[in-house]
């Protein structure tokens, strides 16, 4: 037999025991390569799912904002509810058609008649958005379709909800801060929530005590201050309307706790108790044994003082409700001898000069001398005299000014300088006394504003 022949069927009879371990191999390899084509296949399949999921969840997510916006738009006075409280007069808005924190937080004028009255179901502000999506088998449009024949499965709308921030409630007084909800919806039952929170008390006026005179930046030259020369002239930081604890009847700044302890002191039944609180600032400090107060933001540097005028001139004339050309939320004026504004119809007003105030209502910002002459003024709000900062009475009258009068010293540059009060001319009873529904009722004319937006 062929040598070569005989090696090579030796071989093969040798390799005959090892042809299992091949399949086997040849087995477990495929496997392997079936394994890791599934879990690609996998994986690309819930890459698509996912991003069809964050598809969905950004595009509710753009609901919400658009809930958002569109309740802004609301608050700042730009939507008319539908149907109007009242018909409108030519040319204006009437004020029960203009949107409030009162309104957006009862029932009755914040939804439509149509929705349900049941309690605990959300102020919504349906009167005032066009919810236009009912879903099946539903007694009412749940929420806003921005999208062109929208439905849950595709897409984008919202709803929102409007909620009392504050401790007190509607029957007590009108909240300054109120929370808006607001779920945006998008496909297949995606959805998201924001949250903002809004203030009417756009200026973020704080009112401190019934009389506040902000004191010279120098720490040294006093105020020039007059109470008047009989006790017919009362001041007092004894709420009005009786809902508050009583503010000090002053708040001034360290230095001239002396001038006006000097100024009351022959007459100590003019100032009632608590008398006075020192304004918290880091470079005069309050006397020992005195009780700080905090400082309203506009008072603390002159800069935020003209900051604070340079916004209420904007706010006042921003508008405070549809039309062309819109009512505008104030009146600013070069003068004033008159009423700014009435009791039945406060009002917002700036007057850039000089102001011999007879009687009004409201917000009133005096960046000239404020007079009192003659009989009254009564008066029922805020008076800011910054500025000039000068309060003079002069002749005789009796007079009730109920809410709060500030008053600081400055010019176009530099810090403040001596406020002026002086309350010695004329006659007749006067009375000051703090009120914090007159107040209330005035800072909120400037408008409202953010205060911050969370996701939740």
């Amino acid at each position: 037999m062929n040598s070569n022949r005989l090696k090579t069927l030796t071989a093969r009879r040798n390799r005959e025991s090892e042809r299992g371990a091949a399949l086997i191999m040849v087995l477990m390899i495929s496997a392997l390569l079936l394994t890791a084509g599934g879990a690609l296949i996998l994986s690309t399949s819930l890459a698509g799912t996912s991003t069809v999921d964050a598809a969905a969840e950004m595009q509710a997510y753009y609901g919400a904002e658009a809930g958002i916006q569109a309740a802004l738009n609301v608050f700042r006075g730009n939507v008319l509810p539908s149907p109007l409280f009242v018909a409108n007069p030519p040319g204006t808005v009437a004020p029960e058609n203009r949107i409030d924190f009162g309104k957006a937080l009862t029932l009755s004028t914040s939804n439509l008649a149509s929705d349900p009255t049941t309690a605990g179901f959300p102020k919504r502000l349906s009167r005032w958005l066009t919810y236009n999506y009912t879903p099946s088998g539903g007694a009412y449009a749940d929420r806003v379709g921005i999208s062109s024949s929208y439905n849950p499965f595709g897409g984008i709308a919202y709803s929102v909800m409007v909620t009392n921030a504050d401790t007190t409630t509607l029957a007590t007084q009108i909240p300054t801060r109120v929370m808006v909800d607001s779920i945006g919806y998008g496909p297949r039952g995606a959805s998201k929530q924001l949250s903002m929170l809004l203030s009417a008390n756009a200026l973020d006026i704080d009112v401190p005590a019934a009389l506040v005179l902000r004191g010279h930046d120098n720490a040294s030259t006093d105020a020039n201050v007059d109470f008047g020369n009989s006790n017919a002239k009362t001041f007092s930081g004894v709420d009005n309307a009786g809902l508050v604890a009583a503010k000090p009847t002053l708040a001034v700044s360290g230095h001239d706790v002396a001038t006006v302890q000097a100024a009351y002191a022959s007459k100590p039944g003019s100032i009632a108790n608590p008398k006075f609180n020192v304004l918290d600032l880091p470079n005069d400090p309050a006397p020992a044994g005195t009780t700080k107060v905090p400082t309203p933001w506009f008072l603390q540097t002159a800069d935020n003082a003209r900051t604070f005028l340079t916004q209420a001139t904007a706010l006042a004339n921003s508008c405070a409700a549809p039309g062309s050309p819109c009512p505008k939320r104030g009146v600013i004026l070069s003068s004033l001898n008159g009423n700014a504004g009435s009791v039945s119809a406060p009002q917002f007003t700036i007057v850039n000069g000089d102001c011999t105030l007879d009687g009004g209502a409201g917000l009133l910002i005096v960046t000239g001398t404020l007079y009192f002459t003659g009989p009254g003024p009564n008066f029922k709000g805020l008076i800011l005299v910054l500025g000039a900062g000068r309060v003079l009475k002069q002749g005789g009258g009796n007079r009730d000014i109920f809410g709060a009068i500030m008053v600081a010293r400055f010019g176009a540059t530099g810090n403040f300088l001596e406020p002026t009060f002086d309350y010695n001319g004329g006659g007749g009873n006067s009375n000051l006394q703090y009120d914090s529904t007159a107040d209330h009722s005035s800072i909120v004319m400037a408008g409202t504003k953010v205060l911050g937006v969370v996701e939740k």
